[in-house]
């Protein structure tokens, strides 16, 4: 699995070869994760494509099973979930682009999953603790913080700010302080917080996970004296913006921290998500295993990862929920530098349809299949795109040649989203076939 050896800090204990590798290469950010006895259940942001909250499953932390989708459709962009379970009962909670906070629920995260409830709760960022009392609260954004009904399914006291950040060095490029994605989880007498600063994108330094403590799930809590525990210092290093963390541990006792990360000079991809090994100080801090910073094992790739790949597999699939060019825009996710797409449609005769690299309605490139024209290929090779057409998928016609699509991402247009494969139907037309060939990872 590329087990790295590492030097560990002092005061350290170590039980296992550390772990640290890319999971979800491409566009998987804001990563919430649980564990329920030897199983982890994983889902991230899903913004405007639906269905949404694509739930996963591993038992390794490593290999990883598409099992369902926790959010049929709805008009509003989703981020930044928290996933948890209290009782017999799953829960994810996510913020809204409308400025709401939603809960779906079920008795397995294979689903199904409920319709959506409103919780009356403010902020962005969600996430879910039960304190020392039993009560149940959600964190959110700015160390904010709200007591539950017992059932999680509303809010039942008023908001506080409980906690302030930590003050990271002024002369740090980032974004700002944007303290978001608080995360808890405890372990002995303590309760730890991970929370995000420094801002999701724009400077490759930007983001962070720093760690607090506190012997109550409401504070006062006390800043790490090793943090941050993620970050990008350099924009030499493999990946970019580090940030949005979770601990979690296994069956066995061991830790770890899953985040998100941009890939180096690939925004384009979106933030994929990373896990690596934690050990714990004697004075009781969660620490990476391997100093941040260091020198990646084959960029962090242990597997081959093929199963994100399947776009046969109809659960891979979300559509772009705004709708494009009079038609429905599905959308996948690529998790290499350069891969090569091509689709096959039937059409009748007032149909068309079309193959896309798609950012967003302001950023995007294809070619359309019309008339006798039924097979569309796309080369994006290390962020130049080549786009051919043709009536027989053998003699093909270049219509774009090595396209730069290098600045399709959130720092020229916003959004969070990642430059996706999509294929596009207009009424009457059908998708035949759909092929994703990986051009080296």
């Amino acid at each position: 699995m590329g087990i790295v050896t590492v030097a560990m800090l002092a005061g350290c204990t170590q039980k296992q070869e550390p772990l640290k590798a890319v999971i979800f290469p491409g566009d998987y950010p804001d990563p919430t994760i649980m564990r329920d006895g030897n199983d982890f259940y994983m889902t991230h942001s899903c913004f405007t494509y639906y269905p949404g909250l694509l739930v996963w499953h591993s038992t390794d932390l490593v290999n990883w099973e598409p099992i369902s989708r926790a959010v049929q459709g709805q008009s509003y962009s989703i981020f930044a979930p928290d996933m948890c379970k209290v009782g017999d009962k799953y829960y994810i909670y996510y913020p809204s682009s409308d400025g709401r906070n939603f809960v779906v629920t079920a008795d397995s995260p294979k689903g199904p999953w409920s319709e959506p409830v409103q919780i009356r709760v403010s902020g962005i960022d969600p996430g879910h603790v039960v304190a020392e009392n039993g009560k149940r609260y959600l964190y959110t954004n700015n160390g904010h913080v709200v007591e539950l009904t017992d059932d999680g399914l509303a809010a039942a006291g008023r908001n506080q700010k409980v906690y302030d950040g930590w003050e990271f060095p002024s002369d740090w490029e980032t974004e700002g302080m944007w303290l978001e994605s608080p995360k808890l989880v405890k372990r002995g007498d303590y309760y730890y917080l991970i929370s995000a600063e420094g801002g999701t994108a724009g400077p490759v330094t930007s983001h962070m996970c720093v760690v607090a403590r506190s012997k109550s799930a409401l504070g006062p809590w006390e800043n790490s004296p090793y943090n941050p525990m993620v970050h990008t210092y350099s924009g030499a290093e493999e990946w970019w913006s580090k940030g949005h963390g979770t601990l979690i541990d296994d069956a066995e006792g061991n830790w770890y921290i899953v985040y998100h990360a941009y890939r180096n000079g690939f925004h384009t991809l979106g933030r994929s998500t990373i896990v690596e090994s934690v050990e714990w100080t004697k004075d009781g801090w969660p620490v990476l295993a391997e100093k941040d910073g260091a020198k990646w094992d084959n960029n962090g790739f242990v597997t081959d990862l093929n199963y994100l790949r399947d776009f046969s597999n109809p659960i891979m699939w979300a559509k772009w929920e705004p709708g494009f060019m009079d038609g429905t825009l599905w959308t996948t996710t690529a998790i290499d530098k350069s891969y090569e797409i091509q689709a096959e449609f039937d059409l009748d005769a007032d149909s068309k349809a079309g193959l896309y690299l798609f950012y967003n309605e302001e950023a995007n490139a294809g070619v359309t299949a019309q008339g006798d024209v039924r097979f569309l290929r796309i080369v994006n090779n290390e962020n130049r795109m080549s786009a051919w057409t043709s009536t027989n998928g053998t003699d093909w016609t270049e219509q774009i040649s090595d396209l730069d699509v290098s600045e399709w991402h959130h720092n020229t247009y916003q959004g969070f989203f990642a430059l996706r494969p999509a294929y596009l139907l207009t009424e009457g037309a059908k998708l035949r076939s759909f092929s994703y060939k990986a051009m080296g990872i």
